[in-house]
């Protein structure tokens, strides 16, 4: 493939994984697709990431390196963000890698199904390279939803699929209003509703082209903490956003994860410490006021008085109800 094919700009954030960098940065200089734009973001990693970065763009030419001051996952990706050139942009995360067909197969299914996104599956190893018994192909061949679709998704055994950024190719112009959430855990969670809802047709992939490499000290593996609480506050702004957006068939699958969250939160912290309580105060905020149209869309009354119960009192209603 030569350069007359459009340019895909591949955001690689980098901090702390300088036995993992190599890996991670071969992966992508040795695409199929060649015409890449590959953007290493070094977020003021401690160890020799800088120096490892820097040693890449002097080997390739298509490596352009940002050196910044730390400050986390999405500040890195949104900075990549800011410098693109391509038509076409991936996020790949520096402990993980990739099948060399990575792109070709993602930008082949969007051109033959004029989609604006493509999603490829996904192969989970642990860092000892065993693969998850989990791993699954999301489709059987090529085959094509909505966007609106695809956010029906975000919810069960499909959501690791469809929310994360990686394991994706966009058309960039997606991404022109669109930042992650500057020092927000389950930074995903906050932005991949709002790229999909834009799409027409997005393409879905068999192949198992991402490498998800779960370590054992990653965020999946530690207790419950105030940070946590992210992901109760993405859920809520989406389903403000559905609100906003009439998808009223998608009210009941956003309430139920925020109902599945509260328990962990309940009996992970202790909401009489100022920040813990300060911050709940700010999520629950987001829930007001009570719609009746949400409510008659939960699914049942049960969650039609909890949503309620939220709206009205959340602290007292929560330690009441999830602590039994």
């Amino acid at each position: 493939m030569g350069n007359t094919l459009p340019v895909v700009s591949v955001i690689v954030p980098v901090y702390k994984v300088e036995r993992q960098l190599d890996r991670c940065v071969t992966s992508i200089v040795n695409q199929s697709y060649r015409n890449l734009e590959i953007i290493l973001v070094d977020d003021g990693s401690p160890d020799q990431c800088p120096r490892k970065c820097d040693e890449w763009a002097d080997r390739d030419d298509r490596i352009t390196v940002i050196h910044q001051r730390n400050g986390g996952l999405s500040a890195a990706r949104n900075a990549g963000l800011e410098i693109i050139s391509g038509d076409y942009v991936a996020f790949v995360d520096s402990d993980d890698y990739v099948e060399p067909d990575y792109i070709r197969l993602m930008f082949e299914a969007m051109q033959a199904n004029d989609a604006e996104v493509a999603i490829c599956s996904i192969h989970q190893e642990d860092d000892q390279a065993t693969a998850s018994a989990d791993n699954r192909a999301i489709v059987d061949q090529v085959a094509t939803l909505s966007g609106r679709s695809c956010l029906a998704r975000l919810g069960g055994d499909t959501v690791a699929d469809y929310v994360t950024a990686w394991n994706k190719l966009y058309a960039a112009r997606l991404w022109k209003t669109v930042r992650f959430p500057a020092g927000k855990l389950h930074e995903d969670e906050y932005t991949t509703y709002r790229i999909l809802a834009e799409c027409d047709t997005v393409a879905l992939v068999p192949e198992l082209l991402y490498h998800y490499v779960q370590n054992a000290g990653s965020i999946m593996h530690t207790t419950y903490s105030v940070r946590n609480l992210d992901r109760i506050e993405a859920w809520i702004q989406r389903l403000r956003f559905y609100r906003q957006r009439g998808y009223t068939e998608l009210y009941a699958l956003t309430f139920d994860l925020i109902r599945w969250d509260l328990p962990h939160a309940v009996k992970g912290l202790d909401w009489n410490v100022p920040i813990v309580h300060r911050r709940l105060g700010e999520i629950f905020a987001g829930l007001r006021p009570f719609s009746p149209s949400v409510a008659s869309h939960l699914g049942g009354p049960k969650p039609v008085f909890i949503y309620l119960m939220l709206c009205v009192c959340p602290f007292r209603f929560s330690r009441i109800w999830y602590s039994r």
